[in-house]
């Protein structure tokens, strides 16, 4: 008699059908054809040729024209004056200012106070014919108010002789009879002093001073009748305005 059969299912058997063992994955070198890799060569070559531009662009200078010294507006402007100096600008910011490759030409003149160490803008510039202001000498009396300098604001006033008629005064509506004395007359505002040429004396509180002064030509011959005859002109200086250096 035959005693009963067991079947025994191999390990890892399912359903008494043996499991093949899974096949490991080798990790292979990257090919140079895998566009991961020439994505990544790329984005990297990319970036050397960017930071080398950067570099180079902030290392590049140019030249251009600075002052030398302070210059007041309505003086000549002349090489003599000037230094070069080599700065980084873009496009946008260097096309305002004067090159060292374009001197200044002959006969220009500084339309405003120049401070040295000032890059000289195109603006700053012109050819003396087409001023319109024109520098006139004032001979002034006593200390100059401190505000009064070069490349300073002043307003111009001036106390008119006594028995000053209209055709002195200008703004007067007629003569002045016996010794009156006109009030205090505001002639120009806000004109540009150009220059400042301190007088000595050995008489105490004599000292004076002759303030240059670029005077629109409005205003010019009643500035120049106040000189004719021989008025107080007094420079009240504007509040607020930076002169260029005395």
């Amino acid at each position: 008699m035959t005693g009963p059969t067991t079947a025994v299912a191999g390990r890892g058997s399912s359903g008494g059908t043996a499991a093949r063992p899974a096949r490991a994955r080798r990790l292979r070198a990257p090919s140079w054809r895998d566009p991961r890799l020439l994505v990544g060569v790329a984005l990297v070559l990319g970036s050397v040729v960017l930071g080398a531009r950067t570099v180079q662009a902030a290392g590049a200078t140019t030249g251009v024209w600075a002052v030398a010294a302070p210059v007041g507006a309505g003086s000549s402007l002349t090489a003599a004056q000037l230094r070069v100096v080599q700065v980084s600008l873009d496009a946008a910011t260097g096309a305002a200012y004067l090159p060292a490759a374009e001197p200044p030409a002959a006969g220009w003149i500084a339309l405003r106070g120049l401070s040295a160490g000032e890059l000289l803008p195109r603006s700053a510039v012109a050819p003396a014919v087409d001023l319109v202001d024109r520098a006139v000498s004032l001979p002034l009396e006593g200390a100059l108010p401190e505000g009064v300098r070069t490349g300073a604001l002043a307003d111009v006033w001036v106390v008119w002789p006594a028995d000053t008629g209209a055709a002195a005064a200008g703004s007067l509506t007629g003569p002045v009879s016996g010794s009156a004395r006109p009030g205090p007359e505001e002639l120009a505002q806000a004109v540009e002093v150009v220059a400042v040429r301190q007088r000595s004396s050995a008489l105490a509180g004599a000292a004076g001073a002759d303030v240059e002064v670029l005077v629109p030509g409005g205003v010019l011959p009643s500035v120049l009748r106040a000189l004719a005859v021989e008025a107080d002109v007094v420079l009240v200086p504007v509040p607020g305005s930076a002169g260029a250096g005395s």
